[in-house]
């Protein structure tokens, strides 16, 4: 901890709160001296400070810093408790000497009072079924065409396209690209927007690489929740050199995300990509349009199952709205 968090003042300041939560505060620690009077004034006094940060220090204590970022005179730290949960602290401090601190907050990553996050299986949760919904999701790697194809048949559909480059890339400029869990996020993000759309009675197409089987059967549950047809499908490239020109010549102007692609790791992908028994697969080394025709026809076929079983989510709503 001693390394990760020293430098600016607010750094030094935030180390000195760290310190408290894990327990290292001496029995006799300066909290008036570290405080701005304003600020002890308007939470109950110094003391009130060193008593939650004694409290806290019972329940979190040892624990281990995993990342700081600092700006000017804020800074924020990121540890992991003795059960390994995620909390947050973050400091400011006044921009003069003693620079004593102005502000601070310590919480979970996730704070208790925001609504629940998203389940893992939406089996059971309920929502507002409506008839006409559908749940389409286009699968690949890299390179395939999916979303080309996908693009061209939401425009048919009149259903909006969501695409995990365009909102990976909006968010590079926040250090996007650099996180670990890149691809969890973007599922996450995914997973929300179709929530919206489908808790609103809406159909929406998801265009991502829809490489992880856990993540396909959420997206499943999630439509058989909204009771909302789920239409997965999957595109690949069978003449390898059109797929590896694609991959490597593509130019999309995506803001925030590459054009060009890696090859190797778009072959590597391909071998390793998990079996979708249930998804149509588009060779998309035909022509666009055929592409297109194919899974709008498939999208016919379901239609046409589902209104014969008279079940919830068919998509006899789409025909009429194709452009």
């Amino acid at each position: 901890m001693d390394d990760l968090v020293a430098g600016t003042p607010a750094l030094t300041r935030l180390r000195w709160l760290l310190e408290g939560l894990d327990g290292r505060w001496p029995v006799d620690v300066d909290v008036d001296g570290a405080l701005d009077p304003g600020f002890a004034a308007g939470i109950g006094g110094a003391s009130a400070l060193r008593d939650i940060t004694g409290s806290r220090a019972a329940g979190l204590a040892p624990i281990r810093v995993v990342g700081v970022d600092a700006d000017g005179t804020a800074a924020t730290a990121r540890f992991r408790t003795r059960d390994d949960d995620l909390w947050v602290s973050h400091v400011e401090v006044g921009a003069e000497v003693p620079h004593r601190i102005t502000l601070t907050h310590t919480q979970r990553w996730v704070p208790d009072y925001l609504t629940p996050g998203l389940p893992a299986d939406f089996t059971g949760v309920p929502m507002t079924s409506r008839s006409g919904a559908a749940l389409i999701v286009f699968g690949g790697v890299p390179g395939s065409g999916k979303s080309t194809v996908a693009d061209r048949v939401g425009a048919a559909l009149d259903v909006p396209v969501f695409a995990l480059d365009w909102l990976m890339g909006a968010l590079s400029p926040f250090g996007m690209r650099h996180r670990t869990d890149l691809m969890s996020i973007g599922a996450e993000l995914l997973t929300t927007l179709a929530y919206r759309e489908l808790s609103a009675g809406r159909s929406a197409i998801l265009d991502t690489t829809s490489e992880e089987p856990g993540v396909r059967a959420r997206w499943a549950s999630l439509a058989s929740a909204a009771g909302a047809a789920f239409i997965p499908v999957v595109c690949a490239c069978s003449v390898e050199s059109l797929h590896r020109e694609r991959v490597e010549t593509r130019v999309r102007g995506i803001p925030g995300w590459a054009d060009a692609g890696d090859w190797p790791d778009a072959k590597a992908r391909l071998a390793a990509f998990p079996p979708w028994p249930d998804a149509l697969l588009v060779d998309t080394a035909r022509p666009l349009e055929a592409c297109v025709a194919t899974v709008l026809g498939h999208i016919d076929h379901r239609r046409d199952a589902d209104a014969s079983r008279g079940r919830a989510g068919s998509v006899s709503t789409f025909r009429d709205k194709r452009i």
